[in-house]
Formats: C-alpha cells, structure tokens, sequence
C-alpha cells in the first residue's frame, strides 16, 4: 500500500464510520424499536462509530509521521497494511458485534477488535522505532 492510498482509505475510513455515528444518533433520535431499547446495541454501535473514526484519524497520523520520519520502504507497506486493517478491524468489531448479539453478550465479530488493536499498536511502535 502506498502513501496516496493510506491517506485514502483513512478518510474513506472516518467518513464510513462518522456516518454510520450519524445514522446510530438519527435512529436514537427518532426512538427506532431495536436500535433504542437495546442497550448493548446501542453501546456497542456506539463503540463501533467512535473507535472507528478516531483510529482512522490515527492513521492520517501515522500516514504523515511515516512521510516526515522518512519510513524505509522495505517497511512502509507492511506498516501501512496492518494499521489501516487493524482500525477496520476494530470499528467494525464493535459496530458487528452490536448487530448480531446474543441476551447479554456482544456478537462474535467483537472478537477481531483485540486482533485490529494489537496490529495497529504495532503499526504505531514500528513508525516510532524503525529507521
């Protein structure tokens, strides 16, 4: 992935997510059956929408920290790749695991949200240490 594509898909990746926090607050708002009366739904959709569009805020970050700190290429794709998926991963974690739930528990796509965050921690720490 090069650089014009990770700044790309990062704002691609924060609009998706701020519009899905505007759908979620309009079904809110106007007091939707399933969407308001469920609150792990709620919470988790809300999760969803905000990590989804900060950590795509991130990777602008980190798409500009990799240009200024002059990434080697050998590292830059790899880089890009894994904090680009681990920011999908983790909004889309969330807001799957809010759709499709069980009674108390949050739905199986949770389970990719700890998977997204290790590899976009990675992606941070490798900008931070490779030169």
């Amino acid at each position: 992935m090069d650089e014009a594509r990770h700044l790309r898909f990062s704002v691609a990746c924060v609009a998706v997510f701020l519009a899905s926090g505007l759908w979620l607050e309009g079904m809110i708002g106007l007091r939707v059956t399933g969407w308001v009366d469920d609150p792990l739904r709620r919470e988790m959709l809300r999760l969803g929408h905000a990590h989804g569009a900060i950590l795509g805020l991130v990777n602008l970050g980190l798409s500009w920290a990799m240009h200024r700190l002059q990434t080697p290429n050998a590292w830059a794709p790899r880089i890009r790749l894994a904090a680009w998926t681990g920011a999908v991963c983790v909004g889309a974690g969330f807001f799957g695991g809010g759709l499709w739930h069980g009674t108390t528990d949050p739905g199986p796509l949770v389970l990719i949200v700890p998977a997204g965050a290790m590899m976009l921690l990675a992606s941070c720490a490798a900008v931070a240490v490779v030169r």
